[in-house]
């Protein structure tokens, strides 16, 4: 074979081989970061259907968007606030090693599955939620029932209004209206499936919710926007006042075994000038 045709031949392997391969990059990125929010051809979930997503804005503010769309968010930007808005006021999340070259890979990806005729659109049947599931998913989300999977409680990073003592955590956000903000029990139910926060990510990717278990938190969640609960001031009082007493305690154990510090020294001091 002539050595320039076989060159040639190289040459074209690789840049298949390297076009395969960004392909697959960018599926396994928009199945973990991007899956739970959108669909490619299949409805709007909690973000915009992406199929045709280049025949609305341009490459170049796509992949600004992608990269880090809280700073185009916060620039002002009427086209970022216009999706904002319709999403419920659930601001897009930057992805986990996201950068400039692998937004322009997902735009690649959602091109090609576009031009394929996208994803078919699910009709979902919301499931029908028992009593049971709802008892279910607060005993999951108050980690008094454990995860199948070891996954942490939701208490340890959230909150619901609904819960009494010294309530939720305070790391993320307080969940009582995330059934609607997420687009109730389809866009609640995939975004359990996978949560796509930072945070979340390296978590759930090894400890995942199974389907009854996604199920009763759903339930619970639902239950919560439909009970309207106000935040317990009680909560918010027991943690001052439990705070406050803590600092008292600790205080007065620490004065109690740091009074006699300096004995040892003084004493002897003292007698030496006597």
């Amino acid at each position: 074979m002539n050595s320039s045709y076989k060159n040639l031949l190289i040459a074209l392997i690789i840049f298949l081989t390297a076009n395969l391969m960004a392909v697959d990059t960018a599926e396994n990125f928009y199945q973990i970061n991007c899956k739970a929010c959108h669909t490619i051809g299949g409805g709007r979930l909690i973000g915009p259907d992406l199929m045709d997503v280049e025949t609305r804005k341009d490459r170049e503010w796509l992949i600004n968007w992608i990269e880090d769309p809280a700073a185009v968010l916060a620039s002002g930007d009427a086209y970022a606030n216009k999706i904002f808005e319709e999403s419920n006021k659930v601001p897009m999340i930057k992805s986990p090693g996201i950068t400039k070259e692998i937004a322009a890979e997902l735009l690649d990806y959602i091109a090609k599955i576009t031009s394929e005729g996208g994803e078919k659109e699910v009709v979902w049947e919301a499931p029908k939620f028992t009593t049971e599931d709802i008892s279910k998913g607060r005993s999951y989300f108050s980690g008094s029932l454990k995860f199948e999977n070891d996954a942490p409680p939701c208490v340890s990073c959230h909150t619901v209004n609904s819960i009494p003592g010294l309530g939720g955590g305070r790391l993320g956000v307080n969940l009582t209206d995330v059934y609607q903000r997420l687009g109730e029990s389809r866009g609640l139910s995939i975004w359990l499936k996978a949560p796509p926060t930072a945070t979340m990510v390296p978590i759930f990717s090894k400890h995942p919710l199974n389907e009854q278990e996604i199920i009763s938190l759903m339930a619970f969640f639902k239950n919560e926007v439909e009970v309207q609960s106000r935040p317990q001031f009680a909560s918010v009082a027991n943690f001052i006042l439990y705070g406050i007493l803590g600092t008292i305690i600790f205080f007065s154990v620490f004065g109690a075994i740091w009074a006699n510090r300096f004995k040892a020294v003084r004493r002897p001091m003292v007698k030496g000038i006597r």
